[in-house]
């Protein structure tokens, strides 16, 4: 279902409607950010969807790295902190702490496994992480920071990204943050950059994909208008 600009450019409710319906039903979207920014279009899943398959699809078709996104919020709910902040004051990694080419301090918080998995890196193993950090995030919980603590360890195989909002940064972590408000559910999804032969895959073979397979399109120009 490749949309073009122009059509895409107030996002229905009908669309959104459609958009809800297939991130439940766990199909993926594709989210390319903006000219002149990354350029990269990613691979979108709603986290309570997710099973290994697609974790799989994730791996095979995008390519990168597979993150959990919430908002910053929600990150805090559980303790976590955007890592730009916590090594500030570390005498070695406040070194370290830069903006890449496209300008803006990255979304990553803690990379984390569930204590139920095996090695962690397997299909089942991350979609597993993944879904018991949504549930934990999305269910009444009453000390999530203790069982957090308690169910999760780090270093992990899943990155947990939160999202900075669009007013302060327009990077697929926030623009995915704000589809998920948009359609009504919970900020918990799962990203993937999509790769090309030595590169992030062109914008036009993103398109092509997101066609050939009857996916959703959207550009972030489109999404912070709404």
């Amino acid at each position: 279902m490749l949309l073009n600009s122009q059509i895409m450019s107030d996002l229905s409710g009908v669309l959104l409607l459609n958009i809800k319906k297939g991130l439940l039903n766990g199909t993926p979207l594709i989210v390319y950010d903006f000219d002149g920014r990354e350029e990269e279009a990613d691979m979108v899943f709603y986290a309570g969807a997710v099973t290994w398959k697609s974790v799989n699809q994730l791996r095979k078709d995008a390519g990168g790295l597979i993150c959990y996104v919430t908002g910053r919020e929600e990150a805090g709910n559980i303790g976590l902190n955007f890592l730009t902040d916590e090594w500030k004051s570390h005498p070695i990694y406040q070194n370290l702490i830069k903006k890449p080419s496209y300008g803006d301090y990255p979304s990553f918080t803690m990379w984390v496994n569930h204590v139920s998995v095996s090695t962690g890196i397997s299909d089942l193993d991350r979609a597993n992480t993944i879904h018991e950090l949504h549930n934990l995030l999305t269910d009444h919980i009453e000390n999530k920071v203790e069982y957090f603590q308690k169910n999760f360890y780090a270093p992990g195989h899943v990155p947990v990204l939160a999202s900075r909002d669009l007013t302060q940064r327009k990077g697929h972590t926030e623009l995915v943050a704000h589809i998920a408000e948009l359609v009504g559910l919970p900020r918990s999804m799962v990203i993937a950059e999509m790769l090309g032969d030595g590169r992030s895959l062109k914008r036009a073979r993103a398109e092509e994909y997101a066609s050939r397979n009857n996916l959703i399109f959207l550009e972030g120009k489109d999404i912070i208008n709404r």
